[in-house]
């Protein structure tokens, strides 16, 4: 009977170590690049870490929101973590959002290829979250 309680104790502080190592950042050290920010953001995510992830990306578009390949960069990596936890009606806004900056980019200096994983991620969505985002009419429909 002590070592279940032990056990369960044991697994109890596990649950909240791991809850602890799933927390954001509190302070970003201001002179960071975009670069390297991004570079924390794909480690944060490769450790598991999304809402660190999350806010390493937030960071970029509030410091770097004004060039635009920075911020639909940032923009793009958000949207695709909303993609791979399939939060849709999320993910949907954003990534038309990010398609929008393409439609008027009429010079052609965004990066294509957030053009392209865009419209990867946007195929990725099954097609009645697309309806329930008014994206795509429901087959049918008139």
């Amino acid at each position: 009977m002590k070592r279940t309680i032990y056990f369960l104790g044991a697994c109890i502080a596990l649950v909240f170590l791991a809850a602890g190592c799933q927390s954001a950042p509190k302070d970003i050290p201001e002179d960071l690049t975009a670069e390297e920010l991004i570079n924390l953001a794909q480690a944060s995510y490769d450790q598991g870490n999304v809402k660190a992830a999350q806010a390493y990306y937030e960071t970029i578009i509030i410091r770097y929101g004004h060039q635009m390949d920075k911020l639909v960069e940032a923009e793009y990596e958000i949207a695709h973590l909303k993609v791979k936890e399939k939060k849709w009606q999320q993910a949907i806004p954003d990534l038309q959002r990010i398609l929008s900056y393409y439609e008027s980019d009429v010079d052609g200096t965004l990066p294509p290829a957030f053009r392209k994983l865009v419209e990867i991620d946007m195929a990725k969505i099954p097609e009645r979250e697309l309806i329930e985002a008014g994206v795509i009419a429901a087959s049918g429909q008139e």
